[in-house]
């Protein structure tokens, strides 16, 4: 995946992605990319380097397939290698679904960014107009979930001391047919 990523053989609009071995190529829609520049937004509020926070950025997992999440933040001390960061970098993790109840966002990922330690993995989910924040990360996932309505704040506070606090309120929706 890094080798195509870097040949630049990944379609403009698209999202590449490994699971189970297969490449799952997902088109974004316009209701990821808003709330993407929301959330972002709010983490430039926070004070938070643009060189700490990116999206569609490759991010490694030993022994497990790589990601790249929506948006992720890192933290201070990362190592770039290439394109890549490792996910021992990682702080938090958002992801916007493409389809509802996207199964790699909510159990997959759930587990994957549970087990290697990401603090925060937040959803905003356009289909149920809700956003799930989850931490206190473990082997098999998340030991706290919260489910918040689009239109509540929602906010974490990183490893480093930064706040994060994001207004939902902006944040698109999508009928579940896909509308």
């Amino acid at each position: 995946m890094s080798d195509l990523i870097e040949r630049g053989g990944i379609p403009e609009g698209f999202k590449v992605e490994v699971f189970g071995g297969r490449v799952i190529m997902t088109p974004q829609s316009p209701e990821r990319h808003w709330t993407v520049r929301d959330v972002e937004s709010a983490v430039s509020a926070a004070g938070i380097a643009r060189e700490r926070v990116f999206g569609d950025v490759l991010i490694t997992f030993p022994g497990e397939n790589d990601a790249a999440p929506d948006l992720t933040i890192i933290g201070f001390d990362a190592e770039r290698r290439k394109n890549s960061y490792s996910c021992i970098d990682v702080l938090a993790v958002v992801e916007v679904p493409s389809e509802p109840e996207d199964e790699k966002d909510y159990v997959r990922n759930v587990r994957k960014y549970g087990r290697f330690g990401v603090d925060f993995y937040m959803i905003a989910d356009p289909f149920k107009q809700t956003v799930t924040l989850m931490s206190e990360p473990h082997a098999s996932g998340y030991g706290r979930v919260i489910e918040i309505p689009y239109g509540q704040p929602v906010g974490f506070t990183l490893a480093t001391g930064e706040r994060v606090k994001i207004d939902t309120g902006t944040f698109p929706t999508r009928a579940a047919d896909g509308r």
